[in-house]
């Protein structure tokens, strides 16, 4: 499940970068995206429109683990405002169905929908 204030990182203006980190046969590989970008499903999972990430869905497909770092200046952290999280989860990328449907509505370019289950949230700042 997400959080309360991971909900809200992700949600409040103004807009801010999230990295997603895979591992593949070359180490880590770093792509970023935006915060408005992310869906949050009624199940709590992470949908993030692919436009290119061909690396990402190389990764993934041999080890699915993925993690996550999201932040935003605009929301009250540990002892000032601004916060940041790392999220870890299990990633899969998908090209049909209703979670890429979702995705390709609002964003036509999209070839993918990055889905991700979050397995842990932690607030870093």
């Amino acid at each position: 499940m997400i959080g309360d204030k991971l909900r809200e990182v992700l949600t409040t203006p103004p807009d801010a970068a999230l990295a997603i980190i895979t591992r593949g046969a070359d180490g880590p590989h770093v792509v970023n995206s935006w915060n408005s970008y992310v869906h949050i499903t009624d199940e709590g999972e992470l949908l993030i429109p692919a436009g290119r990430m061909f690396e990402t869905e190389k990764n993934i497909a041999s080890n699915n683990k993925v993690k996550l770092t999201i932040t935003n200046r605009e929301v009250e952290g540990k002892t000032y405002k601004g916060t940041g999280f790392l999220v870890e989860g299990t990633a899969v990328m998908e090209k049909e169905g209703p979670r890429f449907d979702i995705i390709k509505s609002v964003f036509p370019w999209a070839r993918a929908a990055l889905t991700i289950k979050v397995e842990s949230e932690e607030q870093t700042l």
